[in-house]
């Protein structure tokens, strides 16, 4: 005699706690590396940013859209 079993499709609990582990990591890095981008640019003095093209103002900005294009 032999059985056989099927399985349905379940909802992976161990895939899913891994994908949004990863997703956390990916998350601290991007705001580790816009924190890091904003602090160097705000340590500058005004005259080195000037020299750059970047105001003051424009710091938070900046630094945002720099870890977007990396």
């Amino acid at each position: 005699m032999s059985y056989t079993t099927t399985t349905t499709p379940s909802f992976d609990v161990a895939a899913k706690m891994h994908s949004l582990i990863e997703g956390y990591r990916a998350n601290r890095a991007q705001k580790r590396a816009e924190r890091q981008t904003f602090s160097e640019l705000a340590a500058m003095s005004d005259r080195d940013l000037a020299d750059i093209g970047i105001a003051r103002g424009e710091i938070r900005h900046i630094a945002a859209q720099a870890v977007v294009l990396r």
